[in-house]
């Protein structure tokens, strides 16, 4: 027994320990992100997740009680970040272009690095996944709702063209940010550099797109105006 008044092995620190768990469930939902982005949620196996992070299946379940627990925490830990964003980018709005330009930039960068949540999402279309669209409805159904809200409301002030409905604004926005990434083999097979492949790649495809859409949403001037 250890007396309260020594020094405790370092060894045994509830700070080494709280750091060990950290690291062993971030190699576990690493491994795991994987497989299910490889095999999909039906194919993936638990005891290959848990080789691939070098611990024992045991603590699959310890720390996230079974397969569609370590399922929702992968999803989780790439969803609540742009959830959080977003929600952020709706509370401080500024003028049209720097709202069209910071959520172009958070949607095209998510998609840039996160891969294999794509591939996640791709297998789980094809099969018809149960769970992943409870997990899409709870964390991002909000978010798209207030992104479509605030495109009505600009539109009201005028700052946005009032012929364009909001739900194909948002779902073509998505589009452009999305596309690129999920069909990157094929499409570099056809259009060589199409998938931005650094930094300054993927801000040049954000300006683009920031322009396209600035260009088509803002309100277009009386041609007496123009004549003027």
């Amino acid at each position: 027994m250890h007396r309260p008044d020594l020094p405790q092995p370092a060894g045994d620190s509830p700070a080494r320990h709280k750091r060990d768990s950290v690291a062993t469930q971030k190699r576990l939902l690493d491994a795991a992100e994987l497989e299910f982005a490889q095999r999909g949620y039906a194919g993936a196996r638990l005891k290959d997740i848990a080789t691939s992070a070098g611990v024992q299946t045991t603590l699959i379940h310890h720390y996230f009680d079974d397969k569609s627990g370590l399922y929702r925490a992968v999803l989780e830990r790439a969803l609540l970040p742009t959830q959080a964003e977003s929600w952020s980018l709706l509370s401080t709005r500024t003028d049209l272009a720097g709202t069209v330009r910071g959520f172009v930039r958070k949607l095209t960068r998510f998609y840039a690095t996160n891969r294999n949540l794509l591939a996640i999402l791709r297998h789980e279309a094809v099969i018809g996944s149960e769970l992943l669209p409870d997990i899409l409805r709870e964390r991002l159904s909000p978010v798209a709702s207030g992104v479509t809200e605030m495109v009505g409301e600009m539109q009201q002030r005028g700052e946005i063209r009032r012929d364009l409905p909001p739900l194909e604004l948002v779902v073509l926005t998505l589009s452009m940010a999305v596309y690129p990434f999920v069909d990157g083999a094929w499409l570099e097979a056809v259009l060589p550099g199409a998938v931005p492949a650094n930094d300054d790649a993927l801000e040049r495809r954000c300006e683009t797109i920031t322009s396209l859409l600035l260009g088509t949403l803002q309100p277009q001037e009386p041609v007496s105006a123009r004549a003027s």
